[in-house]
C-alpha cells in the first residue's frame, strides 16, 4: 500500500512540474477564452491544451470553465489533466466539483480529487478527507490520511486514530502533525499494536513542532524508554543526535544509555 500511494504521489509531483513549466511558453500564448473555446473542441489535443492553458492562468475565473468541462464528461486521460489544472490552480473555487469526483467510479480520481482538496481548501475539505479514510481503496484512504496532516483540526484527531485502528499507517504522521501535547499517551499506547517504524514519523514530527512544549517531548522521551528494546534504544540515540545542545539533547542520550543493549 504505501509503496503505491508514493509512487502516485511522485506521478502527481511530476505532472504538476510538467503542466507548471513545460506547457508554459505555449500557454502563455493562449487567452483565457481562446483556452475556454478549446474546451469544447472535438480534438483532444485541443481540449488538452485549452485545459493546460487555464492550469497555468494562475486566475480564479479559470476555474469555472473548467468545472464545467469536468461535469460535460471528459475521457480518463483529460479528466486526470484537468483535476490537475485545478490543483495547480489551487483555488477554493473548485470544491464543489472536487467534493463530487471524491465518489468517481476510479480511485485514481479519487485520490487526485484529495490531493487537489488539500491544494485548493475549500470550505469542507476536511471532513471530506475524513470521510475518505473509508473510502473502499487503500491509496486513497492514504492520500486522506496525508492531507489531514496538512489541513485537518480537532475534529480530525478521533477519526485519524480510528484509521490507525485500522491499519492506515499514514495516520500515524498525521497525528504526529496537527494532536494535542494531550493526545500524546494516546499514541504512545500503540507501540507493540503497530510496527514501531510506522510510529516514529509521528514521533518526529511531536518533536519537530514548536507549539508543542519541551516538557510533552521529555515526557514522551520518558514514555519510549519505558519500552526498554533494542529498537527504541537505537531511535533514542538517533533522536540525540538529531536535536541541538540542550535539555531535549541531553534526556534522549541518556534514555538510550540506560536501555541494556
Amino acid at each position: 500500500m504505501r509503496s503505491t500511494w508514493g509512487a502516485g504521489l511522485r506521478a502527481w509531483g511530476a505532472g504538476a512540474i510538467l503542466l507548471g513549466a513545460w506547457t508554459a511558453p505555449v500557454a502563455a500564448q493562449v487567452s483565457a477564452a481562446q483556452a475556454t473555446e478549446m474546451l469544447q473542441s472535438e480534438s483532444s489535443d485541443e481540449v488538452r491544451l485549452g485545459i493546460e492553458s487555464l492550469g497555468t492562468a494562475n486566475h480564479v475565473r479559470a476555474v469555472a470553465p473548467l468545472i464545467a468541462r469536468i461535469r460535460a464528461g471528459l475521457p480518463p486521460d483529460l479528466l486526470d489533466a484537468a483535476v490537475l489544472a485545478l490543483t495547480v490552480l489551487g483555488k477554493p473555487e473548485a470544491g464543489p466539483v472536487l467534493f463530487e469526483l471524491l465518489h468517481h467510479r476510479r480511485a485514481e480520481v479519487r485520490v487526485a480529487s484529495v490531493e487537489a482538496l488539500v491544494a485548493t481548501r475549500p470550505r469542507g475539505a476536511e471532513a471530506a478527507l475524513v470521510a475518505a479514510l473509508s473510502d473502499a481503496d487503500a491509496n486513497v484512504r492514504a492520500a486522506a490520511a496525508v492531507g489531514l496532516g496538512q489541513v485537518g483540526g480537532e475534529a480530525s484527531i478521533d477519526p485519524l486514530f480510528h484509521a490507525l485502528d485500522r491499519n492506515i499507517l499514514e495516520a500515524s504522521t498525521a497525528i504526529g502533525q496537527i494532536a494535542p501535547p494531550a493526545a500524546m499517551d494516546r499514541l504512545v499506547g500503540y507501540l507493540g499494536r503497530v510496527p514501531f517504524d510506522a510510529l516514529t514519523p509521528a514521533f518526529a514530527e511531536l518533536f519537530a513542532r514548536r507549539n508543542v512544549p519541551d516538557r510533552a517531548k521529555l515526557q514522551l522521551i520518558a514514555r519510549l524508554e519505558e519500552l526498554a528494546t533494542p529498537e527504541v534504544k537505537i531511535y533514542l540515540g538517533e533522536l540525540a543526535e538529531s536535536f541541538p545542545p540542550g535539555a531535549l539533547q541531553v534526556a534522549a542520550e541518556e534514555a538510550s544509555l540506560r536501555i541494556a543493549e
